[in-house]
């Protein structure tokens, strides 16, 4: 039934148009809090209005003084020139800003109005304090890999250098290594939220950083560095536009419009294919080709992060009456070029929602190109696929249980130019931003308008992918990839998300159809029901056949006396926590202990474990849901950061 949806948006979405859209967007420096994403957001507004949407900029403030609620505000950065030049023991121009603006790292502030000329101190395990013994770096220039903040800290704040450099590429094997990018400059930023101790830095490729370090394992290397920049009170802006409804309920489509030039993929595709989204719909509700929606559809363009934290806190009235969203990000890639598929990424288990599986159902059919042999079965050449929810973009705020949006995101991943000056509208695909956008307008359209039949199509659609994730689990013991007794808990836990997402539906029935709506309810919950007897069934007949018994091997848990996995807490704000800025409160030591505690752990399940953290889950409960969806567990880091979000006041202890 989802054809008859797509049909009238794929006939009008163009990917060209979305490409156009992107050669705009990458020649602005869209730092946030910027004026080259000022300069952005206004050609977005600017173009929304010219489709004939109500649209408007946003303005919030850009300081460290302001929180907007889990997440602290930063100062606007303005910056005219940097340049790293090297003088000895031979002359080379090595970054300059206004050649390419990735070449320093952002936010950097300025050097005297002369520059500093010193000499450049290789640092070869700079995030750690035992790097620099030995060495003196003070009132020098440190070359160094790794974490930029981290390094700042040690180098500039405890050990007085007075700025770095870093040739940083990060590999994603096999689609890219450092040798794959030799030639290209990653993006690297500071996120300053004082000004008590701030710096200047500088970013190389590989091939520069390879021939620097050389140089400085030869003997003294002498470089002079100059940075025009400030970091002032200031703006960040968002992009509202709006498709009104017949209800005061609405529908989302998010994009964050910031990131550095070119920023190609990331993202110029992303608020790209957005404002051709938009004008798809807003042309075929103006020639009458599509009815008004049942409930409105709004358009935003944000800072990625800090915009959204600053729309759920400043829009709270929005909130209950948004049903669902869906976030584009890097969703023009071509492939060929770029290497990843396609992605779907859901929700956290966290929070029941059908959006995913409906997003995926209209890819599927928008990006179909081929037909078999017998020309009976379409199916698709571009590589796509579901995936569980990981966080790393806005959906991820969206669909945090304490806002309650549902919210999947699109997403072609891996990108072999992520975050790097590679990363140009050379490497996008017109074809693959235009069924983009004719998925997004269908979505939209589908949320805002969606009948029984719909429904209940998509329902059955659902239903019948529980057999897939159930069949995992016994494949997963058989093969030893996990424990039957996690497996057996994990079943059950399993079909209570499958019909948790299938009464997520409920919320776009029409009032007058809820007792049918319940009938079949009933049936699919009943046939989820029997997959997971069957399941369950041969899962104890596979743990049998290892010579255990569930029970036993249930039983096996590691314990600790630890008081607070018995205690209960909760948020004290909505949306996630983002840490970068409270972690400042903190002492340079405590820092530090909480960086060993990052860098010791196996898995970092902090996300997983605010999503849990509703208030009425002990901490072992959080844990043991947190194991559940992510099948990873780590018991010292869990309890650390815990108490990290005590220390900062971040959470507070329920008392029952």
């Amino acid at each position: 039934m989802l054809k008859k949806w797509l049909a009238p948006f794929q006939a009008e979405a163009s990917g060209v148009a979305a490409l156009n859209h992107a050669r705009v967007l990458s020649n602005h420096h869209r730092i946030q809090a910027s004026p080259g994403y000022r300069e952005a957001a206004r050609y977005c507004v600017d173009r929304l209005l010219e489709y004939g949407l109500d649209a408007e900029i946003v303005t919030y403030q850009a300081t460290p003084d302001v929180y907007f609620g889990n997440s602290r505000s930063f100062r606007e950065w303005r910056c005219k020139e940097g340049e790293l030049q090297l003088l000895g023991p031979h002359s080379k121009r090595l970054a300059r800003y206004t050649e390419m603006e990735l070449s320093i790292i952002q936010r950097s502030t300025s050097t005297p109005p002369e520059g500093v000329t010193t000499e450049l101190v290789l640092v070869e395990n700079a995030t750690e304090e035992s790097g620099y013994e030995g060495l003196d770096v003070r009132g020098k220039i440190v070359l160094a890999r790794g974490s930029q903040m981290r390094i700042h800290e040690l180098a500039v704040e405890k050990f007085g250098a007075v700025g770095i450099v870093t040739d940083n590429m990060t590999s994603f094997p096999p689609l890219r290594t450092r040798e794959d990018l030799v030639d290209a400059v990653q993006y690297t930023s500071f996120w300053w939220y004082d000004e008590r101790v701030t710096s200047f830095g500088f970013a190389v490729s590989p091939r520069v950083g390879d021939e620097l370090r050389a140089l400085c394992k030869k003997g003294p290397v002498t470089v002079h560095a100059r940075v025009e920049a400030e970091l002032v009170e200031g703006e960040i802006e968002n992009v509202e536009a709006f498709i009104p409804g017949s209800t005061d309920e609405e529908v989302l489509l998010i994009s964050h419009l910031c990131h550095p030039k070119p920023g190609g993929n990331d993202n110029a595709s992303g608020p790209s294919v957005l404002l051709e989204t938009a004008r798809t719909l807003q042309r075929l509700l103006a020639e009458g080709r599509i009815a008004k929606p049942q409930r409105g559809i709004r358009f935003l363009l944000m800072p990625e992060f800090t915009g959204t934290h600053a729309h759920i806190n400043h829009r709270r009235e929005r909130l209950a009456k948004t049903v669902a969203a869906l976030n584009l990000d890097m969703v023009g890639a071509d492939p060929a070029k770029s290497g990843g598929p396609l992605t779907v990424v859901k929700s956290s288990r966290s929070l029941p929602s059908y959006t995913a599986e409906l997003a995926h159902g209209i890819w599927e059919l928008a990006a179909e190109d081929c037909r078999d042999f017998n020309r009976t079965y379409g199916y698709s050449l571009t590589n796509h696929l579901l995936t569980p929810f990981s966080p790393g973009s806005d959906h991820y705020i969206l669909a945090d249980p304490t806002v309650g949006i549902p919210c999947p995101m699109m997403i072609t991943w891996p990108d072999k130019f992520y975050h790097t000056s590679f990363d140009t509208v050379d490497n996008l695909s017109p074809q693959m931003m235009g069924r983009v956008a004719s998925t997004a307008a269908t979505y939209l359209y589908w949320v805002a308008n969606a009948q029984l039949q719909d429904l209940l199509s998509l329902a059955s659609r659902m239903a019948a992918q529980v057999s897939q994730e159930l069949e995992l689990q016994v494949r997963s013991v058989r093969e030893g990839v996990i424990e039957a007794g996690l497996a057996l808990e994990r079943l059950s836990w399993l079909r209570d998300c499958k019909i948790a997402d299938l009464q997520s539906l409920q919320r776009l029935v029409p009032a007058e159809e809820v007792a049918l709506w319940q009938t079949d309810l009933a049936k699919k919950t009943a046939f989820v029901e029997s997959v997971y007897e069957h399941f369950h069934a041969e899962l104890e007949s596979v743990a049998q056949g290892l010579s255990q018994t569930l029970a036993e091997v249930a039983a096996t848990t590691t314990e600790t006396a630890d008081p607070l996995l018995q205690k209960t807490f909760r948020r004290r704000g909505i949306g996630p926590l983002d840490l970068n800025g409270f972690l400042r409160h903190l002492t340079l030591e405590e820092r530090e202990a909480w960086e060993k505690v990052v860098r010791e752990s196996t898995h970092d399940t902090s996300v997983f474990l605010q999503y849990y953290m509703d208030g009425t889950r002990t901490l072992a409960e959080i844990i043991r849901h947190t194991e559940l969806e992510t099948d990873k567990a780590d018991l010292p880091f869990s309890l650390a950061y815990i108490r990290l979000l005590l220390r900062l006041q971040l959470i507070e202890e329920v008392t029952p």
